[in-house]
């Protein structure tokens, strides 16, 4: 479920700092978990709030421990977005 570069042991050893976390991954991989939420197809960003962008990752923003305080899906673009000026070597 965490993806980064250095797999799952490497990210989770420092899960345990207090510090929220922002994860995301492929909308294709987060369907296949066994949860009872179902994902929405398109884009929830307000950015495109009344356009149909199919949704293509799954977000959400997790305090330590515990379940995840918010949730979202976003298309491509969006992503990309949120991705900017994000150092995605750190864990």
């Amino acid at each position: 479920m965490f993806s980064n570069s250095r797999g799952l042991a490497g990210g989770l050893q420092h899960l345990d700092d207090g510090q929220a976390r922002w994860i995301h991954w492929p909308i294709a991989e987060a369907r296949l978990l066994s949860s009872p939420v179902e994902l929405p197809m398109y884009c929830q960003s307000l950015r495109h709030q009344g356009k149909r962008r199919i949704a293509t990752t799954v977000h959400a923003v997790i305090n330590v421990p515990g379940e995840p305080d918010r949730a979202w899906v976003a298309c491509a673009e969006c992503t990309s977005l949120m991705m900017d000026g994000v150092d995605v070597t750190c864990a």
